[in-house]
C-alpha cells in the first residue's frame, strides 16, 4: 500500500557504544586510565622480575660482594640479620668471661661468622670464602690501611704482617686447624682489631695453582722450624715461604676496644679465626655454580 514507510533499523551495536561513551565520557577515560596503569604495573613487575632473575644467575658475585662489605664490626645483629637473614647456627661462646653469642651465616659459596654481646651488638664479623672464584674484597682501617681479597691475596700481600701476630696450628685430628695473623694499633687502626688468614672451614688454595697447602703446612707445623716457631715466634725461610704461596681465606674486624691483646682475641675465638669448622662440617653450603 501507498504511503507507509518502512519501520526503521534498530541502531547498531557500534553506534550505540559510540553514543554511550559520548555520554559518559569521564566513565571512559577512567576506564582506560586504570587499563593503561595496570600494564604499566605489569611490565614494571616484569622488567623487575628480568633484573633480579640475571642478577641472581650472572651478576650474584658483586651483589654478594656489597653486602658483605657494607657490614662491619660494632653494628648491631639486627643489622646483620636483615643483610644476610637468619643464622644457621648460633650458641654461646665456650669459655668466655664474658656472655658472648657466636652466630653463623651460610652464604653462596662462604661463611659469614659474627660475635655479638648481650645488647646484639656485634663485637667481632668474619667472613671465610669456600669457592676459589668467590673474592670480595676487604680494606682494613689501618696505618697504612690495606685491601685484601679472600683467595687472592696471599699473606705477604696483606702488607701488615710484619707487625701482626701470627698464630698457626695444624692438626692431626678432628681439632681445627689454621694459620691466621692479627694486629691492632691503638689509635692508627681505630682500636679495631684486623685479622686475616686460613681457616680450614674452607679449601686452602695456593697462589701458584700447584702446592698441597694443607699438606705443605702440615709438614713444616711437625719439623723443626715449625716445632721453634711455637716456641719463639719467629718465622723461618720455610714459613715465610708458605706463606708466600698461601691466600687467605679469612677476613675478621672487631668492633673498637673490643679487644685489644692476644688474650681478648683468644676470648673471641678459642677454636680458630672466624667460623668453626667442627660447628659447619655437616651443613652444605648454597651452589655457587653460574
Amino acid at each position: 500500500m501507498s504511503g507507509t514507510s518502512e519501520p526503521e533499523e534498530p541502531p547498531s551495536i557500534g553506534s550505540r557504544f559510540e553514543s554511550w561513551t559520548k555520554r559518559n565520557l569521564l566513565v571512559v577515560v577512567l576506564v582506560f586510565a586504570a587499563l593503561l596503569l595496570s600494564s604499566v604495573i605489569t611490565i614494571g613487575s616484569s622488567v623487575a622480575g628480568i633484573r633480579e632473575w640475571y642478577t641472581e644467575t650472572f651478576n650474584w658475585r658483586e651483589s654478594e660482594y656489597a653486602k658483605l662489605t657494607g657490614l662491619q664490626a660494632g653494628f648491631s645483629m639486627e643489622m646483620f640479620k636483615k643483610r644476610l637473614g637468619d643464622p644457621v647456627f648460633r650458641n654461646t661462646v665456650p669459655e668466655s668471661k664474658r656472655k658472648l653469642t657466636q652466630s653463623t651465616f651460610a652464604g653462596r659459596g662462604y661463611w659469614a661468622h659474627i660475635i655479638s654481646d648481650e645488647l646484639d651488638v656485634v663485637l667481632a664479623y668474619s667472613v671465610t670464602s669456600c669457592d676459589q672464584d668467590f673474592q670480595p674484597t676487604f680494606t682494613t682501617r689501618t696505618s697504612p690501611p690495606s685491601t685484601i681479597t679472600l683467595n687472592k691475596t696471599p699473606f705477604p700481600g696483606v702488607g701488615l704482617g710484619d707487625n701482626a701476630r701470627t698464630e698457626i696450628f695444624i692438626s692431626g685430628a678432628t681439632s681445627n686447624s689454621y694459620v691466621y695473623q692479627f694486629l691492632y694499633q691503638g689509635n692508627p687502626s681505630g682500636y679495631k682489631t684486623y685479622g686475616w688468614g686460613l681457616n680450614d672451614a674452607c679449601p686452602w688454595y695456593p697462589a701458584d695453582g700447584k702446592r698441597d697447602l694443607p699438606d705443605s703446612w702440615a709438614g713444616w707445623f711437625l719439623g723443626s722450624e715449625g716445632v721453634e716457631f711455637q716456641q719463639k715466634k719467629e718465622p723461618g725461610p720455610k714459613m715465610r715461604e708458605l706463606l708466600a704461596v698461601s691466600t687467605v681465606n679469612t677476613y675478621m674486624e672487631t668492633a673498637q676496644f673490643a679487644a685489644m691483646s692476644e688474650q681478648q682475641i683468644k676470648e673471641l675465638y678459642p677454636a680458630q679465626l672466624g667460623v668453626d669448622r667442627v660447628t659447619v662440617r655437616t651443613y652444605p653450603l648454597a651452589d655457587t655454580n653460574d
